[in-house]
């Protein structure tokens, strides 16, 4: 065969390890009224078909999360992820999350990150930011229906979850409140009302920083009063936005 009948070679695709060779996509859908605020949050998953919509009216959340019940490493390292994306969003060099050692025994510590000089390493724990029933349900049935309930109670039940891990190690250590599967808590109402009752309270406690993981690296920073800085805005849309990534 000549030389201009060959075909072309196939394409070179990098993945990471933890793809496992898939190429997957991820979305995240914000509705939003005219006036810019946030009434729902739709997000997918393919890697693991991961499926949750959550909504807000007069105060009053529901939400669902459908998809296989997350393993815990899983979670932890997609949780740290978001967290590094976001610090190096705001100019840090943080390499990519790994999970610390020691397992069941680790002391404070679930995943750590090398910075790209090699001279520092963060250190971030993890813990879920939903405590209730729906991770039972999800493992039995494949699907939740969260039950439905007032953003003050959420904002409470954040307290509850960084309360959870006062007998652990805190300093130089970042908190990070993991929804980036069951995401009601991720809602803006919702941090907005835990900056306002508890941001004084949670700035006290002796960490690096606390945080709040949403799907699609929404992190906003919990340890700070409402009225000292507001979290990041979901970029503006008229109706819809959908981000898409590759992982």
């Amino acid at each position: 065969m000549a030389k201009s009948e060959e075909e072309e070679p196939p394409e070179v695709r990098f993945v990471s390890s933890a793809d496992e060779g898939r190429s997957t996509e991820s979305h995240l859908l914000t509705m939003k009224t005219s006036t810019g605020d946030v009434t729902g949050l739709r997000t997918g998953r393919g890697a693991d078909d991961r499926d949750a919509g959550v909504d807000i009216e007069s105060d009053v959340v529901s939400a669902y999360t459908a998809g296989p019940n997350p393993a815990k490493a899983d979670r932890e390292r997609r949780a740290s992820q978001g967290l590094i994306n976001h610090l190096n969003s705001q100019g840090a060099q943080w390499k990519p999350a790994e999970m610390a050692p020691g397992g069941r025994d680790e002391e404070g510590v679930d995943c750590t990150a090398d910075s790209e000089t090699g001279a520092d390493k963060l250190l971030i724990q993890v813990t879920t930011a939903d405590r209730t029933e729906t991770w039972k349900q999800l493992a039995q049935t494949g699907s939740a229906k969260h039950p439905d309930t007032s953003v003050g109670d959420l904002a409470a039940a954040l307290q509850d979850s960084i309360k959870s891990k006062s007998r652990h190690p805190k300093q130089g250590i970042h908190l990070v409140l993991d929804a980036t599967d069951s995401i009601s808590s991720a809602l803006p109402a919702v941090t907005e009302a835990f900056r306002t009752q508890y941001g004084p309270w949670a700035s006290t406690l002796g960490y690096e920083g606390i945080y709040l993981a949403g799907p699609m690296n929404l992190i906003t920073r919990l340890d700070e009063s409402a009225t000292e800085e507001r979290p990041p805005p979901i970029r503006p849309i008229e109706h819809y936005r959908v981000e898409r990534d590759r992982n």
